[in-house]
């Protein structure tokens, strides 16, 4: 009886150590993204041609307790950076952010622009 409860509280502790080994993978940017540049007014990509829309989000139900707010914030850029490099944008144009209390996400537009 008692190794049988030994057994379950070790295979739960693997459980949740092994889980926690991604609690902390905030979305880094890629090797080969080029600069993206970020925009919060329409003004600076009037003459950029959109490619399509992007949704970039950080954060899960079970991490956003141990993750700050900035690092939330840094990862869902960095996703709408990653996902616009990997259309060729070189533009990213943020509308607004979508209110979760255990993520941040952003839904934005990616524009290719002449430099």
């Amino acid at each position: 009886m008692i190794l049988n409860n030994l057994k379950v509280i070790f295979i739960f502790v693997t459980c949740l150590t092994l889980s926690a080994c991604s609690l902390f993978d905030i979305q880094q940017l890629d090797d080969k993204t080029k600069i993206v540049k970020i925009y919060d007014a329409f003004e600076h990509i009037e003459q950029c041609q959109f490619i399509n829309e992007l949704v970039g989000s950080e954060g899960t139900w079970y991490s956003y307790l141990f993750v700050s707010n900035k690092d939330l914030t840094l990862g869902s850029i960095n996703d709408l950076k990653n996902q616009a490099n990997a259309m060729g944008a070189n533009a990213v144009h943020i509308q607004y952010s979508l209110d979760f209390n255990t993520s941040v996400t952003f839904f934005a537009q990616a524009y290719d622009c002449a430099q």
